[in-house]
């Protein structure tokens, strides 16, 4: 789940991902990697070609078998 509180929270720290909803959901739905971090979020990587970066990451948290997106950034 993400917000639109929290789309523009994201968008209004990382501007660059401003019209990139959909490849931060894509990421989430298909990643290429996930890891999880001790506070058991998720870190779902996408491998980009031709963009920004070569990955975006999106951390997400699960609770109740839902999810919700806590950020999401470009990463070299």
């Amino acid at each position: 789940m993400l917000t639109e509180g929290r789309w523009k929270h994201i968008v209004l720290r990382y501007p660059e991902l401003e019209n990139k909803l959909f490849l931060v959901l894509y990421a989430v739905a298909s990643p290429d990697e996930v890891y999880v971090d001790q506070e058991g979020a998720f870190h779902a990587l996408k491998r980009l070609h031709g963009e920004v970066s070569d990955y975006i990451v999106v951390v997400y948290y699960k609770e109740n078998e839902e999810g919700y997106i806590r950020t999401a950034f470009y990463k070299l």
